[in-house]
C-alpha cells in the first residue's frame, strides 16, 4: 500500500513515469521498484546486501548489488532517483546524497526519505534508547539487552539528523530542494522548518529535490 501511494504521488508531482528511467537506491525486496515498473518506468534497483533483496522471496530482476555511496552507475543516467529509508543505514550519508546528485540528469527529480535519529523509531530495534544520544544510547542498550538482532549502531544503523542533512543538501550547487515534509503527515510540513522539533516529531523526513539544469 505504501509503495503504491508513493509511486502515485511521484506521478502527481513529476508526470507520467512511463518511459522514464528511475534509480531505486536501497531497494530491499523491491516493493517500490515493482510499483514503478508497473507504471512503465525502467527501474535500476540498487541494494547493498543479497539477503535484503531476497527478504520477500525471489530477488528482484535486474537488481544491482552495490554501495549507495559508491554507485556502479554512470553519471547522468536516470530521470529520477528514489531512496526510501536507506540513509540511516549508510555509513556515509553525505556520500549517498552526492551519488544521487551525480546519477541524476539535469532537471531530474529526487525523493529522499529516512528515519531521523531522535524520532520515535529512530533507534529501530534499540528504541527508545536513541533518545539518550548516539554515544550513550547504543552502549546502554547493549549492556542491558545485548546486540540488537539487526541494525546494530555503527554497523547497520547510523545517526542521521534533519538539520545537518538539509544544510548539506543546500550546500550542493547541483541540488535544489523543493519541499521538506514529514512522510506520514505531509499536511504538517511546518514541523520540518522548526529546528529541534523536526528532529523528533517528523518521525520520517522526506526531501523532494531537483538536479540543477
Amino acid at each position: 500500500m505504501l509503495a503504491r501511494e508513493a509511486t502515485a504521488d511521484l506521478e502527481r508531482r513529476y508526470g507520467a513515469l512511463d518511459g522514464r528511467t528511475v534509480g531505486d537506491l536501497g531497494c530491499g525486496p523491491g516493493y517500490y521498484a515493482r510499483e514503478l515498473r508497473a507504471r512503465g518506468a525502467t527501474v535500476v534497483p540498487v541494494e547493498g546486501a543479497m539477503e535484503e533483496l531476497a527478504a520477500a522471496g525471489a530477488p528482484l530482476s535486474g537488481a544491482v548489488i552495490g554501495d549507495a555511496g559508491q554507485l556502479p552507475l554512470p553519471a547522468a543516467c536516470v530521470d529520477g532517483v528514489f531512496c526510501s529509508n536507506l540513509l540511516e543505514h549508510a555509513r556515509d550519508s553525505q556520500a549517498v546524497i552526492r551519488e544521487m546528485e551525480r546519477i541524476l540528469r539535469p532537471g531530474g527529480w529526487g525523493y529522499l526519505s529516512w528515519t531521523n535519529w531522535y524520532s520515535p523509531w529512530g533507534g529501530h530495534d534499540m528504541t527508545p534508547y536513541q533518545f539518550l544520544g548516539p554515544r550513550l544510547g547504543p552502549k546502554l542498550y547493549e549492556r542491558r539487552h545485548g546486540p540488537p538482532r539487526k541494525n546494530r549502531y555503527g554497523e547497520g544503523l547510523f545517526a542521521v539528523h534533519v538539520g545537518p542533512t538539509l544544510r548539506y543538501m543546500r550546500s550542493r550547487a547541483g541540488l535544489r530542494i523543493e519541499r521538506v515534509e514529514p512522510r506520514y503527515w505531509p499536511w504538517a510540513r511546518f514541523i520540518s522548518h522548526v529546528p529541534g522539533v523536526r528532529e523528533v516529531l517528523s518521525w520520517n523526513c522526506v526531501v523532494r529535490f531537483r538536479r540543477a539544469e
